[in-house]
């Protein structure tokens, strides 16, 4: 077992703690904008939409960090990047460091997974409900139509169709 530089390793599980904790919080705005998109308030949607949106640059930053920390604990174990996991490193790491290490790569997955299910979940949402606004639009633009309205040469007898809405796109 090498012996890493405790300090780089500490920095590392700071960093993801980090990530952890704005995950958290997109997590609990999904869970929030799940309850906003079955009630159909639009102007909270966008709220949501807009808090998370301001997010992502910390995380953004934070994975820079994290990457940078990675590319210098790779060249101390003799190995490339790309190949460094954090099951990997957790490997080379001593008791409590290997211990807080793998509780943080534990909690981020269990957080990510919960994430893409939530969203998910309100993707399927969104559709339904963009499909309904459909089906209701095409019903109320269809009320207008009228039956068969033929005279007996055959010629429509329909003077013009007309629709609920008059828009132009």
């Amino acid at each position: 077992m090498i012996v890493l530089d405790t300090k780089k390793v500490d920095e590392l599980i700071e960093i993801l703690n980090k990530e952890l904790a704005i995950y958290d919080d997109i997590l609990k705005l999904s869970a929030k904008k799940t309850d906003v998109i079955v009630n159909g308030d639009v102007s909270e949607l966008v709220n949501i939409t807009r808090m998370e949106q301001s997010m992502v640059p910390q995380i953004g930053k934070l994975e820079s960090e994290r990457m940078q920390l990675v590319e210098q604990i790779a060249v101390l174990l003799n190995i490339k990047a790309e190949e460094l996991t954090l099951t990997v490193l957790e490997k080379q790491l001593p008791g409590e460091q290997k211990v807080k290490l793998a509780d943080c790569r534990k909690k981020l997955s269990d957080t990510i997974n919960e994430l893409k299910e939530a969203n998910a979940l309100n993707s399927k949402l969104i559709k339904n409900s963009l499909d309904y606004i459909d089906f209701s639009i095409n019903v109320l633009t269809s009320a207008g139509a009228s039956g068969n309205n033929y005279i007996n040469s055959g010629v429509s007898q329909e003077p013009g169709r007309k629709n609920l809405f008059d828009m132009k796109l």
